[in-house]
């Protein structure tokens, strides 16, 4: 696959489109909203039932998390993430996968990132959190994607 789109001719594109769209940038802000928004609530959460280090520790978690699930937000603007290639990329699981051991659960990396250690119960929640940007780009691209169908339906009914 990765060979076809190397020997591919890069797409001719408008001179005067535009890479920050109005669509763009406000799905952008959107998102910035839904990730300081879950951070700020699980670090809430996380001080309100164990110790403010575990609201700490379950705000880093989750924003680490949510930059996991905009990974794959960016693969398709229009199309689903969930095709048959979502688990081809080894490295780019292995790397992903590492992070979150290195960084949060590693004792020498809590040391430098100050953090402890989170229980399941917390781990599942910040995963929750954060991969609601995933399921509302989910959303989005269904959405988007039946307006369009629905005036191409349109178009040819007339």
């Amino acid at each position: 696959m990765a060979r076809a789109i190397v020997g591919r001719a890069p797409s001719r594109c408008s001179p005067t489109a535009r890479l920050l769209t109005l669509s763009r940038l406000l799905r952008h802000v959107f998102f910035g909203a839904v990730m300081a928004l879950g951070t700020r609530a699980m670090f809430f959460y996380g001080r309100a039932t164990v110790s403010e280090a575990c609201g700490l520790t379950l705000a880093f978690t989750t924003f680490v998390l949510f930059q996991f699930f905009n990974l794959f937000n960016a693969r398709a603007e229009f199309a689903s993430t969930f095709d048959r290639n979502f688990f081809r990329n080894g490295k780019l699981w292995s790397a992903l996968l590492g992070v979150l051991a290195l960084v949060v659960e590693w004792v020498p990396a809590q040391r430098v990132f100050d953090t402890v250690g989170l229980s399941l119960a917390d781990w599942g929640i910040a995963f929750a959190v954060a991969a609601s940007v995933l399921l509302l780009e989910e959303l989005r691209k269904l959405a988007v994607g039946g307006m369009r169908q629905s005036r191409s339906h349109s178009r040819e009914a007339t």
